[in-house]
């Protein structure tokens, strides 16, 4: 073999280890450099997200909690306001989520009547008072009538008056509401759900 051909084979082989060397030291240098800012980072915890647990808490709604529960009720209201008269009903079935918006109004009137001790009523009210069911009013005391000797105003509110006649939370309801005086004005107020038109 002639040593110019021996030359060329020792260049070969030289280019070949030098490729073979430059190709490892950029592998290393990548997995060193690169390889690392790929990973997340340590504190953060990975998870698959199309496991069925991490999909059910995405997709499902918190369940809306209410303090109130729904009044339950049927009520006819005859309206007459400046030569105007109508007639609506207003049903109540107990479940806030589907009922018509004038009964979860009437869930709180009942509510803050139960609470306040200066709203007045009838017998029947101080004995619930007596004997501490105080939970609400009850039908018959969200609808009860001014009691006579009650100090009120005769200041006049409005012309509108209403007949109120059906059952609410268990009780017979027959009564008539109207704007005339202070005591009549606060029971129209607290029944104004069921007087305005109900849409």
């Amino acid at each position: 073999m002639s040593h110019s051909h021996s030359d060329r084979r020792n260049r070969g082989s030289l280019g070949t280890v030098l490729l073979a060397g430059a190709c490892c030291a950029g592998a290393v240098a990548y997995a060193v450099l690169v390889a690392p800012s790929m990973l997340p980072p340590q504190d953060v915890e990975t998870t698959n997200v199309t496991t069925p647990e991490v999909l059910g808490s995405v997709i499902e709604p918190e369940e809306e909690s209410t303090d109130l529960d729904g009044p339950v009720g049927h009520l006819r209201i005859n309206v007459s306001d400046r030569g105007l008269a109508w007639v609506q009903t207003l049903n109540c079935t107990g479940d806030l989520a589907v009922d018509p918006e004038p009964c979860a109004v009437m869930a709180e009137a009942s509510a803050e009547f139960a609470g306040d001790p200066a709203a007045g009523g009838s017998e029947s009210e101080s004995k619930t008072d007596e004997e501490g069911a105080d939970e609400g009013a009850t039908g018959e005391q969200l609808f009860t009538e001014v009691r006579s000797g009650t100090v009120c105003t005769d200041k006049v509110y409005g012309p509108q008056e209403a007949a109120i006649e059906g059952t609410w939370e268990g009780e017979e309801i027959d009564t008539t509401l109207s704007r005339k005086g202070s005591c009549e004005e606060a029971r129209w107020q607290r029944l104004r759900a069921v007087t305005e038109q109900i849409g």
